[in-house]
């Protein structure tokens, strides 16, 4: 059954990096930023960011989520998971956006910690920049 969950949650994570295109400039950052959940984060997360049991963390009241923002900023691009991370058993690991613009993730991250839940404050593109910048990362 492990195994099951585990091969299950490696397609999952597989399927998650072949969202669509962009969105029309007219969406609001709130729509924008729920629409590149859905492209990148919801096969693993979840529509409604509880995850996937042991192979996939739950986003909704997650201190990983609502935490420390640089910590979470820092999964994203490189999938170090923060410190208030519950740990699973999984053999599947988060899978590294740094290809997407700074916008969009601080648009993404924004909308995980103010969804599902979550009442975080925003997670701003100067935010996303510094972090990046910190650690060397490219797009």
């Amino acid at each position: 059954m492990r195994v099951r969950s585990t091969l299950l949650g490696i397609a999952l994570v597989l399927a998650a990096g072949c969202g669509g295109g962009d969105a029309p400039g007219s969406r609001s950052p709130q729509e924008r930023g729920a629409q590149l959940y859905a492209m990148h984060c919801a096969s693993c997360h979840q529509r409604d960011g509880r995850g996937l049991g042991e192979v996939q963390p739950t986003l909704a009241g997650s201190a990983a989520a609502t935490g420390d923002p640089r910590a979470l900023i820092a999964w994203v691009l490189r999938g170090e998971p923060p410190a208030t991370l519950v740990s699973t058993r999984s053999a599947v690991v988060m899978p590294q956006f740094a290809w997407l613009s700074d916008e969009d993730l601080a648009l993404v991250l924004t909308h995980i910690r103010s969804s599902f839940g979550n009442a975080a404050g925003p997670v701003t593109a100067t935010d996303v920049a510094a972090v990046r910048a910190a650690a060397g990362s490219e797009r």
